[in-house]
């Protein structure tokens, strides 16, 4: 199948629809998002959805039911396999731009991905009263004058970024809690909850929530690991620890166990390695040491775990061996 998508003068830019942004983007997936964005840069050309799957990543299938999902949604149009703009989408004339309530003027994202000039944040604070009260926000939450870097920094997750200015408060409250409180934290946790499609009070308590959760984690793990002193956990670490106790539902026995079967293979602590020994217990639906040791007592695991003297070699259910290191780099977090 083909797509031809006869956008009129939208053919000469490579422009998206507000709509996607105010009313979509929440619920589009990621490759919703990419095959649209494909279609509308190659507005007016003749697109086969393998060529669209091959450009964003993606199967055919998967291009096709996101260009069901735009025609769903109301945004695009198909007419004898033609896409067009749904009537309520069609750009308007320069010199008659559409009104828009205030209330979505004060978030519209502008076209900018890094932060913005002095001269741009110097205007955005004196024409918007909300935003200049998140600086003043701001800078009694971490008590001390916000620098330039930092106002741009805050105008940016506003404008750009579309955090409405009563969750950044809420961010920085929140991070100034845990002792967090710097811009280079706020940029990052904002931006994050900002791709996580965080857009109001409610949103942004349960991510403070499952930050939370993952410190908890980290600090019970880390406790039956011996790892106190170990400072501030990375993001790693949290994404680890909340993982093995809250997704994975671990005791700690277990937990320790695999510490120990890292440091006597390894001679040392690998949070990826213990993270791998984890793994592969969760997908064979081990959970406690009884389990494991009825586990590895079968023939076929006792056949194969005189494997074991090869460093870093361990057993699967049907008496093959695997490399654990090599399984260990497959892991998307390191220590």
């Amino acid at each position: 199948m083909s797509y031809h998508i006869n956008l009129g003068q939208w053919n000469q830019i490579f422009a998206v629809p507000a709509a996607v942004v105010d009313r979509h983007l929440k619920l589009a997936s990621e490759a919703q998002v990419k095959v649209l964005l494909y279609l509308l840069r190659h507005a007016g050309e003749e697109i086969a959805d393998d060529q669209v799957a091959k450009a964003v990543g993606a199967s055919a299938e998967e291009v096709r039911n996101a260009v069901d999902f735009w025609i769903e949604r109301g945004l695009l149009c198909a007419d004898k396999g033609v896409l067009t703009p749904a009537a309520d989408t069609q750009p308007v004339s320069a010199a008659e731009p559409p009104a828009k309530p205030a209330e979505e003027q004060k978030h519209t994202a502008v076209s900018r991905a890094v932060r913005p000039d002095s001269a741009y944040v110097s205007k955005r604070i004196k024409e918007d009263g909300i935003l200049a009260g998140l600086m003043e926000e701001a800078q009694s939450v971490m008590r001390k004058p916000l620098s330039p870097g930092d106002t741009a920094t805050l105008v940016m997750l506003y404008d750009t970024f579309g955090l409405p200015c009563e969750v950044i408060a809420l961010l920085l409250h929140h991070l100034s809690e845990t002792g967090s409180a710097n811009m280079r934290a706020v940029e990052r946790v904002g931006i994050s909850w900002s791709d996580n499609g965080v857009s109001s009070i409610e949103d942004a308590e349960r991510e403070i929530e499952k930050i939370s959760s993952s410190r908890e984690a980290w600090g019970r793990v880390s406790m039956m690991l011996g790892l106190r002193n170990a400072g501030r956990p990375t993001q790693a670490q949290l994404a680890n620890a909340d993982r093995w106790l809250n997704e994975w539902r671990f005791s700690d026995e277990m937990i320790i166990e695999a510490y120990e079967r890292c440091v006597n293979t390894k001679g040392e602590y690998s949070m990826s390695y213990i993270n791998a020994i984890l793994k592969k217990w969760y997908e064979k639906r081990i959970f406690s040491l009884d389990s494991l040791k009825e586990y590895e007592s079968r023939p076929s695991a006792a056949k194969s775990a005189k494997k074991q003297n090869k460093k870093g070699s361990v057993f699967s259910s049907d008496g093959a061996s695997f490399d654990i290191s090599k399984y260990e780099k497959q892991s998307l977090f390191d220590d």
